[in-house]
């Protein structure tokens, strides 16, 4: 079978993957679901030779398990010329860390926050519609005096795009 899972090295996911409490049988059904996330139990369970009553338990023991942790929609912008993906370095003194997180981690537009060993220690990725909608985004909530320094980075063009986003 091949390698659904998408990763800057096969390897590397793969080392991943062995690292969490989930058996041969766990990695098909993740495998399956990384493919079609709308596939049903019966056809993971005819596509790797188990029962459906199987792979319906093991779904939801991996869920009470924290080991898949929920179902979502993802869109794909690629064939949108109107997608932004911007990323943006920020300085935050430490004690401003979990106000500011907190703040950006429920705009609709952020899609991840990462906290990094830089001297910009946030970085926020996030997509927008317009560059209109990008500049309100850094004058309402990266301009303020909790963000010390930042730099915001668009993405011009990819060598390897992100599956879920097309971008």
């Amino acid at each position: 079978m091949e390698d659904p899972i998408e990763c800057w090295r096969k390897e590397t996911c793969q080392d991943i993957l062995k690292t969490l409490p989930i058996d041969e049988t766990d990695l098909k059904i993740i495998q399956a679901l990384s493919e079609n996330a709308r596939a049903s139990n019966v056809e993971i369970a005819d596509k790797i030779g188990v029962s459906e009553g199987t792979v319906r338990r093991r779904i939801n023991e991996m869920v009470k398990k924290g080991i898949i942790q929920g179902f979502i929609l993802l869109l794909d912008c690629k064939e949108s010329e109107k997608c932004i993906k911007v990323f943006i370095d920020m300085q935050i003194e430490e004690k401003h860390i979990p106000e500011v997180v907190n703040t950006l981690k429920e705009h609709e537009r952020v899609i991840a926050l990462y906290r990094t060993n830089h001297t910009y220690n946030i970085l926020c990725e996030a997509m927008f519609l317009s560059v209109i909608e990008l500049q309100e985004f850094i004058d309402t909530h990266i301009k303020t005096d909790k963000i010390k320094k930042r730099k915001t980075k668009i993405v011009t063009g990819s060598y390897k795009k992100c599956t879920w986003t097309g971008i």
